[in-house]
């Protein structure tokens, strides 16, 4: 409820056309109360008769009015649309009065005629359980399909020594960047492994230092993500299983 993705431009423009109509009607329903509290017998304002917004609301998007303003709320994109000129604050101005009442009549109709769109009820709250969940049976599913998972780090292959780079990395590797294991889940990959990319210099000072790699079988890359995209996958896995120790022996649990 709280994300427009999924949507069609035309779907899009018929939310934004009842947002702008609940915008012109709120408008209107202020200058009401505030001229009718000021003198209701001179300035003679009209209170706004917003029966056809409530119909057009279930008719166009199947919500009630209360769940519209959450969907409102849930998303300022739509409100930051608004025309920003429809406040109106001077009671003896009729002109702009009118104005905004006929802005809010040209909305409706433009909601009336609208293609209609099918809007989630779901809270916001139950949404974003709902995409948590999703998240999770995703990142099982991956590590399902995981014989390796690595915690490691970025590192300078020149760090290694010649030996250390003749046995660990693949003689067509011409990256200067490589990964180095640090701890991780299931099978044991090498200690230093060739990245999916080579990184510039630039691209190494910018990017995250630590990444969490999926491994097939063949210690092919499934998947990788920088740490602070894989706490999902970390919550799963638990503390790790093995680590390699500072003089870069095997420990494992």
């Amino acid at each position: 409820m709280s994300s427009t993705a999924g949507y069609s431009q035309t779907e899009l423009r018929t939310l934004q056309y009842a947002v702008n109509s609940y915008a012109y009607s709120t408008s209107l329903e202020q200058f009401y109360r505030q001229c009718n509290e000021q003198d209701p017998e001179q300035y003679m304002v009209k209170q706004p008769d917003n029966t056809r917004l409530h119909s057009l609301l279930q008719l166009q998007l199947q919500l009630d009015v209360e769940q519209f303003i959450s969907y409102v709320n849930a998303n300022p994109k739509f409100q930051q649309r608004v025309p920003d000129d429809i406040t109106l604050t001077d009671c003896t101005n009729h002109a702009g009065y009118q104005r905004i009442l006929d802005r809010y009549e040209l909305e409706l109709f433009a909601l009336e005629i609208a293609t209609p769109v099918k809007v989630s009820k779901q809270s916001p709250e139950s949404q974003r359980k709902q995409n948590q969940q999703l998240k999770v049976k995703q990142a099982a599913e991956l590590l399902e399909r995981s014989k390796a998972v690595a915690m490691v780090s970025i590192v300078d292959r020149n760090s290694l020594s010649t030996l250390e780079q003749a046995n660990f990395l693949h003689p067509e590797y011409k990256g200067r960047y490589i990964y180095k294991v640090d701890q991780g889940w299931r099978n044991i990959p090498s200690r230093y492994m060739g990245m999916q990319s080579y990184l510039t210099d630039q691209q190494f000072a910018a990017s995250p230092k630590n990444w969490l790699l999926l491994l097939d079988q063949h210690n092919q890359f499934i998947q990788v993500f920088s740490e602070a995209n894989a706490k999902t996958y970390l919550n799963l896995l638990g503390k790790p299983e093995w680590h390699f120790d500072i003089q870069g022996n095997l420990q494992r649990r």
